[in-house]
């Protein structure tokens, strides 16, 4: 079968390869990808920065994000069926005890995670996984059910932001939300927050103001900010940080007010210093930071939920998240995207 394969901790060893075919054990499905999305993650690893094959194997197929179809069930398997469509969740338990729903909690070490360490990914014609980690997706979510990971960390991000803001005192009432950056975490937040019936929305970014990020907000009800040309007014509520930069995580805990709960969503790897003296103070205006980069089986199931509410509430918006779509020969521009795109997409069959 063909597969997306990268020798890890090796720089640029991305190449499409011939791998035999995987038959699931006790416990497990056959997969057939349909879909695979493409995230910073996948680019990290092509960079060798992190990432980790198998146990015995050299190579390491990519792709954490997917939807698929259930094509073989293993022995024992009572909780899906042939036929059905999928979102595989990513981490698995190795040597950590906690139950399923609180996977996303296990300490570095004791898990694998699906595409990025010690278990091959999802980014080839055929995969296994096992079944208990799978989320069924209805028919009206297919077409966009490849949003569900990074959805995922966005849903628990947001559900932590307010149920944590709220234990402090009930009578915590956010009213205005700001979203450092418009890639595919940030639009999915500014979904969420959409569908959790928040009003006064602002997202930044460094699009021109006619760009299609730009659109994607105003379209939903959001106000849009170039931050190359205006600056941010006031404070807010709830501040997400979904760019992954130090710098704009900086400015997103500098713009979140007295109450107020910051929630970080990015992986921090460009090692910039920054002076967190005036942020020190922080603390006595009972202000909340928070962050979430992985999720639990919870999330999943929140994630595909909000997306068939999301295509009823805002109709082909969703879809329009999904700016490159490529097939799996094509893979390589895949992970080649520029500012104007939003989520890639590797098409590995129709349905």
């Amino acid at each position: 079968m063909k597969a997306v394969t990268v020798v890890p901790l090796v720089k640029d060893s991305l190449v499409l390869r011939d791998m035999p075919k995987p038959s699931p054990k006790r416990g497990q499905v056959l997969l057939s990808p349909i879909e695979v999305g493409v995230c910073g993650t996948d680019k990290d690893i092509i960079e060798g920065k992190y990432g980790a094959p198998p146990p015995g194997e050299e190579y390491l197929i990519l792709g954490h994000e997917a939807v698929a179809e259930v094509v073989e069930l293993g022995d024992g398997v009572d909780n899906v069926g042939v036929g059905d469509i999928v979102v595989p969740t990513v981490r698995r338990p190795t040597t950590c005890t906690l139950p399923v729903t609180e996977l996303d909690y296990c300490p570095r070490g004791t898990y694998a995670e699906h595409g990025i360490w010690y278990l091959h990914g999802f980014a080839a014609e055929f995969a296994v996984t096992d079944s208990q980690y799978l989320v069924r997706v209805p028919k009206e979510a297919i077409d966009v059910a490849v949003l569900t990971e990074p959805l995922s960390i966005v849903e628990k991000g947001i559900d932590l932001a307010i149920r944590l803001g709220k234990a402090r005192f009930e009578s915590w009432s956010p009213r205005r939300v700001l979203i450092m950056g418009a890639g595919p975490i940030g639009m999915l937040a500014l979904m969420v927050m959409r569908l959790r019936g928040f009003t006064d929305v602002t997202v930044t970014a460094t699009r021109p103001y006619d760009s299609l990020k730009a659109k994607l907000v105003k379209e939903i009800g959001a106000t849009y900010v170039n931050t190359n040309v205006d600056q941010i007014s006031g404070e807010f509520d709830i501040v997400i940080e979904a760019t992954g930069s130090t710098n704009a995580a900086y400015e997103a805990l500098r713009h979140l007010g007295a109450d107020g709960v910051a929630v970080l969503l990015g992986i921090y790897l460009d090692s910039k210093n920054v002076n967190i003296g005036p942020l020190l103070d922080d603390w006595r205006k009972n202000k909340l930071i928070i962050g979430a980069t992985n999720a639990s089986i919870r999330a999943f199931e929140m994630g595909v939920s909000d997306l068939v509410k999301a295509k009823f509430e805002f109709g082909g918006w969703v879809r329009k998240l999904i700016t490159k779509e490529v097939t799996l020969d094509e893979y390589e521009y895949a992970y080649n995207w520029g500012h104007e795109d939003i989520k890639s997409v590797i098409q590995i069959r129709s349905l």
